[in-house]
């Protein structure tokens, strides 16, 4: 089957169109720019935008299946437009390209982020109320965009369905992300105090495995949550702590003292060129992460199953070391 991807090099993209190249499947993908994530794997490559229109007809025309990834993650507010410009506006073109050009199926990638989080002392599943009203711009962008994906399948031919991670963390984390980069700042002992709270954590390779059920399971016009296992930021040192060997943090930083030191935070970041591993929004996050998600849904649909979070956080040091990160 030829397979047409967006956002191919990014955290889960890499590893789905390694799995689906792996099964056999040809794969073609939007490439913005060179990507070490992409390198030395057999793909067609189509440069462009995600907006631009002859580029979504050359990626998508003689496919079957769509697999959009590309999106803006943002803890820092809505950057000016772009994050909804890129994750609903993208999405709506994405999908008028496959319908135009008669594909079968698209799997578009949403997040547990599209769901209202509280209240978060009962099971968050598919039926909970969308975020339209959240405070966080990535937030809202996420539900606009299933919610028009949801609407797209209704009203068209084209099979949509949409997946719905948690937190992603494990190998193959080229860029590094903001767990990658918290899981490096850990391992050398560059966090002195941990923040307030947890989120539930998945595995990459079995998000990626998800998408790849999904090109002949799962029905059209239904979103699927895919969790793992909820663990506080102290758990989760704990767990490193264990693996690497290495002395962690073990003390929690009071929550309002974290957030007068935002703005902190924010101005060191940019000082030396990278992302804050917290601002306000992120606090929120780990502050309200529903401890209570249920993947019961993906799994009697598309077989999904979890890996234990041992596994991953292991398997995330091992890449990181293995390929020159740590």
């Amino acid at each position: 089957m030829k397979i047409a991807v967006t956002g191919a090099s990014g955290r889960i993209g890499n590893v789905v169109v390694r799995d689906l190249l792996e099964a056999g499947h040809a794969v073609r993908v939007l490439q913005r720019r060179e990507s070490r994530a992409l390198v030395g794997l057999s793909v067609e490559r189509v440069q462009g935008e995600l907006l631009d229109p002859e580029a979504l007809t050359r990626l998508t025309k003689g496919t079957e299946v769509l697999i959009h990834l590309a999106a803006v993650i943002s803890l820092q507010g809505g950057m000016g437009g772009k994050v909804h410009h890129t994750n609903v506006d993208g999405t709506c073109a994405v999908l008028k390209a496959a319908q135009d050009q008669g594909l079968r199926r698209a799997i578009c990638f949403s997040s547990i982020h599209a769901f209202n989080q509280l209240p978060g002392d009962t099971s968050l599943d598919e039926t909970r109320a969308l975020a339209f009203q959240s405070k966080m711009a990535y937030d809202r962008s996420k539900a606009e965009a299933l919610s028009f994906s949801q609407q797209f399948a209704a009203q068209n031919s084209l099979e949509v369905l949409s997946l719905c991670p948690t937190s992603v963390i494990g190998p193959f984390d080229f860029e590094p992300s903001l767990s990658g980069q918290m899981f490096r700042d850990l391992y050398h002992q560059k966090i002195p105090l941990l923040v307030p709270g947890g989120f539930d954590w998945c595995d990459v390779r079995d998000i990626a495995g998800a998408a790849v059920s999904s090109l002949h399971s799962g029905r059209s016009g239904e979103a699927y949550l895919l969790p793992g296992r909820y663990a506080t930021l102290l758990e989760m040192a704990q767990i490193a702590g264990d693996i690497t060997g290495k002395t962690m943090p073990d003390r929690v930083a009071p929550d309002v003292l974290l957030r007068l030191g935002t703005p902190f935070v924010a101005a060191w970041a940019r000082l030396i060129g990278k992302h804050p591993l917290y601002t306000r929004e992120a606090l929120d996050t780990v502050r309200d992460g529903s401890k209570y998600i249920s993947g019961k849904k993906a799994a009697q649909e598309l077989g999904y199953s979890a890996r234990p979070l041992e596994t991953t956080i292991a398997d995330a040091y091992q890449w990181l070391d293995q390929n020159g990160y740590l």
